[in-house]
């Protein structure tokens, strides 16, 4: 549970908590004492001493803080923790409404094209989409997920939600297929997560290239396809290549990727006979 208000920049705050974690926002690591001389200083407040230790420790009790010997910093995991949530409802506020324009396009037509906007909304979107379809299979159709991509990039920014995805697949019983062309050692890592789920996979030997990739999943009689510009391929290539382990690799240059503007074309249509043809394709790699 997350206990503190945190302040906009530059607005006036009088409890002890918000002080210390906006003068922490700013500047750390800092001592007690530090954190006590600027809140005096900058903030003009009564609070004494140890009004503002005692804020600093339960900061640290709620893991908001952590302690490196006499100095504090804000803790990198709790932040990561907020980031998820803030990131989790406002992808909330749109999807709901783009699911609902899904069903509405696609039962009309079986056909339907969206444009998003960077990585980050195609993911959520593309999860919302594989859930409904996987959810509405006709009696007669093809269940089974079989996918043919370049990079698994959205298992590196959200892995308990790829987790719980193919986990709901397993537990409704509806074989995952993955076919991962470009082999780099990041996609390579993401090989034993699938398997562990239950996801048939098979990591190609192409190297990765700059020009415009489509990724493709087949789902009962379902195609999508995702159309990726030149301008988000170029980076994903370049931090693929940089990369070889999620530990070396850098969070905050995953983000800014994730979170480019562009523009990505998602295509979903239904079609029994191009599906089983693609299918039949791509688990013919399986087999080789």
């Amino acid at each position: 549970m997350i206990e503190i208000h945190i302040p906009q920049a530059g607005e006036e705050t009088k409890t002890g908590k918000d002080i210390v974690f906006s003068i922490l926002s700013q500047q750390q690591p800092l001592s007690a004492i530090g954190i006590v001389r600027i809140a005096r200083r900058e903030y003009h407040v009564g609070l004494t001493y140890q009004a503002i230790k005692k804020a600093i420790d339960t900061l640290v009790q709620q893991k908001v803080l952590e302690k490196e010997e006499y100095t504090y910093r804000i803790n990198k995991h709790w932040l990561m923790n907020v980031k998820r949530t803030v990131d989790s409802l406002l992808t909330s506020y749109d999807s709901g409404k783009q699911i609902k324009s899904f069903t509405t396009d696609f039962s009309k037509d079986q056909y339907a094209v969206y444009t998003l906007a960077n990585l980050f909304d195609l993911d959520n979107f593309w999860d919302d989409i594989l859930i409904h379809l996987t959810q509405h299979f006709q009696p007669k159709e093809h269940r089974s997920f079989v996918a043919q991509v370049h990079y698994t990039w959205w298992l590196l920014i959200n892995l308990g939600k790829e987790t719980r995805l193919f986990e709901g697949f397993k537990k409704d019983k509806i074989p995952s297929y993955n076919s991962v062309l470009y082999n780099t050692p990041l996609n390579k890592w993401t090989e034993r997560f699938y398997k562990n789920m239950g996801v048939h996979f098979k990591l190609g030997k192409e190297k990765p290239k700059e020009e415009e990739i489509v990724d493709v999943n087949v789902v009962g009689d379902n195609v999508i396809q995702v159309h990726y510009p030149k301008e988000i391929v170029k980076q994903l290539a370049e931090f693929y290549q940089k990369y070889k382990t999620p530990e070396e690799m850098s969070l905050r240059e995953l983000t800014t990727i994730v979170h480019t503007p562009c523009e990505i074309k998602f295509t979903v249509f239904k079609n029994s006979e191009i599906a089983q043809s693609l299918r039949e394709k791509y688990l013919a790699i399986f087999k080789r």
